[in-house]
């Protein structure tokens, strides 16, 4: 029976990453949700430009992830030699790039599994599935930092197995979890969870000594990598990455774009994490099953907590995926509990539930993707290139010039700002009017920018009156061309 299950879960799992790699070839403008977030530090880093900038001061750009995915993303650009004006492939190596960390993560789980824990090679096949499934079907570990992150979150739990269960006692394990802690932080400000939770499980075994340690190597590793990576100076550092993400709290939103959507489906998985992990504390389990019941804790409430964030997805919830599947999976699998799945009739629940759940999300991802209009997106970013070129050579656009593109519906303009991603004002128009909104930021700069008539050209959908997000009114615009759908105006 879970023969039959592995194999259907290995070619879903081939058939998803089949499905991923020919979809990140396409010309679709968002392949994960907020992409253009991922994509405009890039450009910027290749183009030898500061990625966190002064969020009140033009161009009003705001970058709400720390910079490590990014710098290696930039870094594959330049080996290979492309520029980051060449849209497409910037587009295209992010998405590759997360493809393979999101692969790498789901080999590390079934490393975890059969190498270290010595479970049953079928054991880590079908655990490693699940994950990158579920992960496929959660899709926001396409062309975004999670990728990265939810691969250092598998190395994380690897390395602090190998600390408990060394036989030399050496704290140098340890020293490498925090250091991978820190670095979880450096690619997306929640990888800051993976160093609490280390530190309150050494509160929770009483290791004082060893949690100074880790505080100070922490401290360490932090100022390091602060050192190192393009972060411009720490003030607008931490006012990009804290202000830029500092949004409304929205029961709706949770509800909607959290538990609804994605999360209620894998209910049972949450439901058996929190019966084991009360178990593991309660029946003081071995050290490692104590580690990941109160690592599975803190993640899931961090998850929770930011999740009903505005603009805040289920993302939150990939890294408590991974520690719950390999805490569930390990349970289960003990050899003192081989006896609870003896009975024929629970494995084929199970081998069924595993085959659904390849199946569902197998078939989601391909009908997401699918169902979009690809043959827009593909004449829309041909157009809105040749709207750049126009602005660039014909109009002679230099450096310190700044175009407003006002947004539209079917993603039309989202490529425009790409192409223009060196000269374009308010790049992330919604990051900006909640930021307003929440009077997290002063944009009067850009007021005055309006009044003084400082914005050289508004690009709008043809037919539209150019507008923009904080509702401050043009002044003396000129219309000068018109390209396809896209009216051209000049101050």
């Amino acid at each position: 029976m879970f023969k039959i299950s592995a194999a259907i879960s290995l070619l879903s799992s081939l058939i998803l990453i089949i499905i991923k790699v020919y979809f990140s070839t396409s010309f679709l403008p968002d392949i994960s949700g907020s992409e253009a977030s991922t994509i405009f530090p890039i450009q910027f880093l290749t183009d030898n430009r500061p990625i966190y900038t002064d969020p009140e001061l033009a161009p009003f750009r705001f970058t709400q992830y720390t910079p490590l995915y990014f710098f290696i993303i930039s870094l594959f650009l330049k080996i290979n030699g492309w520029l980051p004006n060449d849209v497409h492939k910037v587009f295209v190596s992010s998405r590759f790039v997360s493809i393979m960390l999101t692969v790498l993560a789901s080999l590390s789980v079934a490393f975890i599994l059969t190498r270290l824990t010595k479970r049953k090679r079928i054991t880590g096949i079908l655990t490693a599935c699940l994950v990158f499934q579920i992960l496929a079907f959660w899709i926001l570990t396409s062309s975004r930092p999670d990728s990265l992150v939810v691969l250092l979150t598998t190395l994380y739990v690897t390395v602090v197995f190998k600390a408990i269960t060394s036989a030399s006692r050496n704290d140098l394990w340890y020293i490498l979890a925090i250091f991978i802690s820190v670095m979880a932080f450096f690619v997306k400000q929640s990888g800051t969870i993976h160093a609490i939770a280390l530190g309150l499980f050494c509160i929770y075994e009483s290791q004082w000594k060893l949690l100074a340690k880790l505080i100070l190597a922490g401290v360490a590793f932090f100022a390091l990598y602060l050192a190192i990576l393009p972060i411009n100076s720490i003030p607008v550092f931490f006012a990009n990455i804290v202000g830029g993400v500092e949004n409304s709290i929205s029961w709706d939103w949770f509800y909607d774009w959290t538990l609804e959507r994605f999360l209620l489906q894998f209910a049972p998985l949450i439901i058996f994490n929190f019966i084991i992990t009360f178990y593991s504390l309660t029946n003081r389990e071995s050290a490692f099953y104590r580690f990941l019941a109160i690592v599975s804790s803190i993640f899931f409430l961090f998850a929770t907590a930011t999740a009903f964030k505005v603009g805040a997805g289920v993302g939150y919830y990939q890294d408590y995926l991974i520690i719950a599947v390999i805490q569930i999976t390990l349970f289960f699998t003990e050899p003192k509990r081989t006896n609870l799945f003896k009975s024929n009739i629970l494995r084929a629940l199970l081998a069924s539930y595993l085959v659904i759940v390849a199946v569902h999300c197998t078939l989601f991802v391909y009908m997401a993707y699918h169902k979009q209009p690809h043959s827009l997106y593909t004449d829309q970013y041909f157009k809105e290139r040749e709207v750049a070129e126009f602005i660039t050579n014909e109009k002679k656009l230099t450096d310190k010039e700044w175009v407003y593109v006002c947004d539209a519906d079917n993603y039309q303009n989202v490529y425009l700002k790409h192409f223009l991603f060196r000269n374009i004002l308010l790049p992330f128009t919604d990051v900006v009017y909640l930021a307003d909104r929440n009077k997290i930021f002063d944009f009067q700069n850009f007021r005055n920018m309006v009044k003084e008539k400082k914005i050289r050209f508004v690009v709008v959908k043809s037919g539209d009156v150019p507008t923009n997000v904080l509702g401050y009114e043009f002044q003396g615009l000129k219309k000068i061309k018109t390209i396809d759908k896209y009216d051209v105006y000049e101050q």
